[in-house]
């Protein structure tokens, strides 16, 4: 495919001979062969002679010298003509007779030219018009064309601009998205053998972990030490990552891919307003960033910007601790005496008010002793903390005796009594099915009354807000008069049940701890799913359409306890007497 010097792939190409590099390392950056990048400094060489500079003044710029440019100077004054085109004298007659007042077909004679040469002719100068704000019925005027023939240049013309304004609009659309694509592989390209190996390694180790392998025999699998392991699941704190692709946040401080793409979009010529579109960043933080790393020449080159950000994030600071001797004697002292860290500090803000420098954080104390870089503090005093442990352990690793972190929780006796009845229906229980690794989980709800089943597959994670959306999305289609409650356990999946209320209107009751006696038809709902998803396995793979299948083969079993009807038939019933009522 032919690619041109104004094509991103050229702007890349020329931006790095301008940046002082080689042909050859350009030309492998950008992905071409060494006579397209000769091709691409010669259309580039001419544009510059074109311009009015002098071959020195054209070489500085192109900021590149090689022996080929004495054969491109020999093609500075060729007008480009090709070798079949009707001559310029025959031309110019042509336009004489025609001004002279003959019509199209008498001019065309005259110069010696065909009538389809005459209208070309006649077409190109009527765009030359329109391409200088003459009025149409000017042009129509001047050139002596009929109202049929003038209106048929003029959308000619239109439609020739429409497409060169799409074409435009796609150029610049697939220079953004190259432009990615340019980031991540200048990225990936300094990424070591190595630590390539590594990721791919720990990537199919997570993955033989979803399988439900345990940590020995899938070290075993991938023929490294269970410690390699181990240190792999700490590192993580001993959960198997989601495979749902999470997108880096726009943190505080631009990262390394932002500012190669900094860079590559404005060698593309785009604003600095559409840079920062496309980084999601505000303008301001592109002026400033551009700003403070342009070198003296105006160049703002991506690599030496994120090494002088880092150096000056860094602020190096002496802890507060190893600064202060006499701060540190005392707290050295009362954690002889096994005091907490927290009695310490408010015991030195009551003892020394007015010393300042005696003030402290009990975060800063424990920092101190429980961080591998921590300074200040011996590590032995660590032993007198009433733990008694030397490292911080992390609270999601054992979570007993945290209590419920759901907040203003409606418990399941304050729940209206005709729930107990299955008199009503509209009454539902909800819980989750969680796959092997809790990484993959299904949304289980089912009505009381007429022991309706919905299930709603979650392959990527169980959160709070895909909880809630899954909720809202099952409720959404049913009437109002179907969905009056929900109870729930009190797992962290509903932590946000209030918006959950305010979004579908239906108020959330939680059972007590361990009783799942109080769930019994969502309990005994998750039983019968258990068949078809059994336990230890990845419910990521289900596909929903399969989901769906289940769920309709669950719903139209025949239950003993309903005198062997089907759940989807009296839920059909229930639904089409509440469409009735609200009529």
């Amino acid at each position: 495919m032919y690619l041109s010097s104004s094509s991103p792939t050229g702007i890349r190409f020329l931006a790095s001979i301008k940046q002082g590099n080689g042909l050859k390392p350009s030309a492998r950056a950008a992905g071409v062969h060494q006579e397209v990048g000769y091709r691409w400094l010669r259309e580039s060489y001419l544009g510059f002679r074109c311009d009015g500079k002098n071959p020195a003044e054209a070489t500085e710029a192109l900021g590149f010298t090689t022996s080929r440019i004495p054969a491109w100077e020999a093609a500075v004054g060729d007008t480009g003509r090709h070798h079949l085109q009707v001559d310029v004298k025959d031309e110019v007659t042509f336009w004489e007779a025609f001004d002279a007042g003959k019509d199209l077909a008498q001019s065309a004679l005259v110069a010696g030219v065909g009538r389809s040469t005459g209208y070309r002719w006649l077409q190109v100068r009527f765009e030359q018009f329109r391409g200088q704000k003459v009025t149409l019925k000017r042009c129509q005027s001047r050139l002596r064309l009929t109202d049929h023939r003038c209106h048929a240049l003029e959308r000619e013309r239109l439609a020739r601009l429409a497409t060169q304004r799409n074409a435009a609009a796609a150029a610049q659309h697939a220079a953004v998205l190259s432009s990615g694509r340019y980031a991540d592989q200048v990225l990936a390209s300094t990424v070591s053998e190595s630590k390539q190996h590594r990721l791919e390694r720990n990537t199919k180790y997570w993955q033989l972990m979803r399988e439900g392998k345990s940590n020995a025999e899938a070290c075993r699998l991938l023929g490294m030490h269970r410690r390699t392991g181990t240190v792999l699941r700490q590192a993580n704190n001993f959960q198997i990552p989601s495979l749902k692709p999470v997108p880096e946040p726009a943190g505080r401080y631009l990262q390394s891919r932002e500012r190669l793409q900094i860079a590559d979009l404005l060698e593309l010529g785009h604003s600095m307003r559409s840079v920062a579109r496309e980084l999601g960043r505000q303008p301001s933080t592109i002026k400033r960033e551009l700003d403070r790393h342009r070198d003296s020449e105006g160049r703002y080159l991506p690599r030496t910007a994120d090494h002088d950000a880092r150096v000056q994030r860094a602020r190096p600071k002496t802890h507060k601790l190893a600064s202060n001797p006499r701060l540190r004697g005392l707290v050295q002292r009362k954690l002889n005496r096994c005091w907490s860290p927290d009695e310490i500090c408010g015991w030195m803000k009551k003892t020394y008010p007015e010393d300042l420098t005696l003030r402290l954080c009990p975060e800063t104390i424990y920092r101190a002793l429980l961080l591998r870089d921590g300074q200040g503090i011996h590590k032995r005093y660590a032993t007198k903390l009433r733990t008694g442990r030397r490292i911080r352990k992390t609270r999601w690793r054992n979570r007993t005796g945290q209590g419920s972190r759901i907040r203003n929780m409606t418990m399941i006796d304050q729940r209206p009594a005709e729930v107990e009845t299955r008199l009503e229906a509209g009454h539902w229980e909800g819980d989750l099915v969680i796959g092997v690794g809790s990484v993959s989980a299904m949304v289980t709800l089912r009505e009381r009354k007429t022991q309706y089943g919905i299930v709603v597959n979650l392959p990527y994670d169980h959160t709070a807000a895909s909880v809630n959306a899954a909720i809202s999305g099952a409720f959404a289609k049913l009437p109002p008069a179907m969905k009056r409650t929900l109870t729930w356990d009190q797992g962290v999946e509903l932590a946000s049940h209030e918006e959950l209320t305010q979004k579908t209107g239906v108020p959330v009751y939680f059972a007590e701890r361990s009783s799942p006696w109080q769930r019994g038809a969502n309990e005994n709902f998750n039983g019968l799913l258990r068949q078809y998803f059994p336990k230890g396995t990845n419910l990521a793979v289900h596909s929903t359409q399969h989901v769906a299948n289940v769920m309709r083969e669950l719903n139209t079993r025949p239950r003993k306890t309903m005198d062997y009807d089907t759940p989807a038939a009296l839920f059909s019933t229930e639904r089409k007497a509440s469409t009735k009522i609200m009529r």
